[in-house]
């Protein structure tokens, strides 16, 4: 019996092998599905594939697929050595300890391990991963590398990994995470971490994950790998992703409405009463564009808006309502709309030829 659901396993990378009857795919049918899903190979033995945002993944397989391994572990010691010869701090220190004892049970299995070439190496696989119809095997990887958010100005970076098996198969997973960033007072910061720290975490059912975080306003970078290797299978997988941005954080939008009148406004015979909204926004990027709407009506655009009120020398009650919507010019750009209801008082001043008044008890009169 073969493992079916190994293609879906190697296409997709967040691996979900299990074996049913009944199957059998060569080698070759397995890496023309996995060049239809966007895999390339890269080295004998080896296939990565462009996850997008600066991940990649990678799959490997037989002596070919830990030979690459060992070469990209050995290039991220040498990275791990230059930060510590640079910034030497204890979580540094033990992430060089980490990889070292990495490659070194990798140059193990690879004495073992037999030659075989990319054919071979999946039909091989797909013969492991025999075991019956309740046979399951999962494996998988998560990575991120991003600038900081919400008011914080840096960068940051995040990994897992895991595996799990019932067929008696075991995997060994890693997570490593890296960000360093130079703040506003030229002091540069760092931060390394690795899951494990000490020992393997290798069995039928495992995971590791990491994260790590540095302020700062310049010279931005993070990365992560988080790793599976089984040497029962033969096979080994990784993700990994580069940042370099730290751009500012943008805030959000905020906008403002006052009028000249404020909420309520007397017009007095046929006089004409000008009432002025001004938008005031703040946050977000500027600069600024604004629009002004009555219900769906649009009236203009500028930070303010002006309409005239005319009495009929007749005493009515009139509601009116503007809605202010600003844009500011972060990408993708931020709106925000605020409303202002407004309430108008017509008078008639029947033979007063002056401006009617209040009185302190609330009646309007004509003033003498």
């Amino acid at each position: 019996m073969k493992g079916k659901a190994l293609l879906t396993a190697l296409v997709l990378g967040c691996a979900s092998l299990a074996a049913q009857p009944g199957f059998a795919a060569s080698g070759e049918d397995l890496l023309k599905s996995m060049e239809k899903g966007g895999w390339q190979t890269v080295a004998p033995g080896v296939m990565q594939r462009d996850l997008g945002h600066g991940k990649t993944e990678t799959l490997g397989f037989g002596a070919d697929g830990l030979r690459f391994r060992i070469q990209q572990t050995t290039e991220l010691l040498s990275f791990l050595r230059q930060e510590y010869a640079n910034h030497p701090t204890p979580n540094v220190r033990k992430s060089i300890r980490v990889m070292k004892a990495e490659i070194e049970r990798l140059n193990q299995a690879l004495e073992s391990a037999k030659s075989m070439d990319e054919a071979e190496g999946l039909a091989a696989l797909n013969d492991k991963a025999s075991g019956g119809i309740d046979c399951t095997i999962k494996y998988g990887a998560h990575v991120n590398a991003f600038p900081l958010s919400s008011g914080s100005q840096g960068v940051g970076a995040t990994a897992d990994a895991y595996f799990n098996s019932n067929c008696g198969q075991t995997g060994e997973v890693t997570a490593f995470s890296y960000s360093t960033a130079t703040g506003a007072d030229n002091v540069i910061r760092t931060a390394t971490h690795n899951d494990p720290l000490s020992g393997i975490r290798s069995g039928v059912n495992v995971t590791a994950n990491t994260s790590d975080n540095v302020v700062g306003v310049r010279d931005c970078y993070s990365t992560a790998r988080a790793t599976m290797t089984s040497y029962d299978l033969g096979i080994t997988y990784d993700q990994s992703v580069e940042n370099r941005s730290c751009p500012v954080p943008v805030s959000p939008l905020n906008l403002s409405v006052s009028s000249n009148w404020g909420g309520y406004v007397e017009v007095y015979g046929t006089q004409c009463v000008s009432v002025t909204w001004t938008a005031s926004a703040s946050g977000g990027t500027s600069p600024y564009s604004y629009a002004w709407y009555a219900g769906a009506t649009y009236l203009g655009s500028g930070s303010s808006y002006t309409r005239n009120f005319c009495g009929t020398n007749t005493n009515k009650t009139q509601s009116y309502t503007v809605t202010a919507t600003a844009t500011d010019s972060t990408s993708p750009a931020q709106s925000k709309s605020v409303s202002y209801g407004n309430t108008i008082y017509y008078y008639s001043t029947g033979g007063c030829t002056q401006p009617m008044q209040s009185t302190s008890d609330g009646k309007i009169i004509c003033p003498q």
